[in-house]
């Protein structure tokens, strides 16, 4: 996996991908060109300035890609767009977004809705793009079965093996519409034992993004 080719080719493709300053939403952005020192994208919403950290996530034929980067420059000239560009650079933490399947014996990151069987995002057709403390973000296909509305609540099961499973409450504090796909955002809430949830979001960080 080199992600200099990965972006390379995202950007001859003109790429959308998703863009999330530290603290804030998602964000449509897409992929213009590499450069020496790093990437840039545009996103016509959004204004940056240099220094602030943001995570990216894209897809590649069938692939998807998270990783962590710095605003080296912002109003980068681009063709067609004037000075829309940010220059991101200091790319960190770079990863496939599917974990190895063999990686994830007994650990689990569910949502359990109010009606029916608990939803992995760990296993198609969902898929975590990003696990923290304070939350969490995934993607599900246009047409899932289970719609989920900004400002509403779902419970969120985290576990790893040797310890009980945690049910923490979540909100869906962001929503992005992209091509085939939505992009949630849940910020963790009620969380009964902060210290055993700090343990348990550690453990499953060795296997999926963070």
């Amino acid at each position: 996996m080199d992600p200099r080719r990965i972006l390379e080719e995202a950007a001859q493709r003109r790429i959308a991908c998703e863009i999330q300053p530290r603290g804030s939403g998602w964000h449509r952005a897409s992929i213009v060109r590499v450069e020496k020192g790093g990437v840039v994208l545009t996103t016509p919403d959004l204004r940056l300035a240099g220094g602030e950290d943001v995570r990216v996530w894209l897809g590649l034929e069938g692939r998807h890609y998270t990783f962590e980067a710095s605003v080296i420059r912002a109003g980068v000239p681009v063709p067609d767009r004037s000075q829309d560009g940010l220059l991101l650079g200091f790319i960190d933490s770079w990863k496939d977004a599917r974990p190895d399947a063999t990686t994830l014996d007994g650990r689990l990151v569910e949502l359990i809705p109010p009606n029916g069987p608990a939803i992995s995002l760990l296993h198609p057709p969902a898929q975590l793009v990003a696990l923290a403390v304070d939350g969490l973000s995934f993607t599900v296909p246009d047409g899932f079965k289970l719609i989920f509305v900004e400002s509403g609540t779902v419970m969120v099961r985290l576990g790893v093996p040797g310890r009980e499973a945690m049910d923490v409450e979540a909100r869906v504090s962001d929503l992005a519409a992209g091509e085939g796909y939505r992009l949630y955002g849940l910020r963790f809430e009620q969380v009964e034992d902060p210290k055993a949830h700090q343990e348990i979001v550690a453990a499953l960080g060795r296997v999926v993004p963070q």
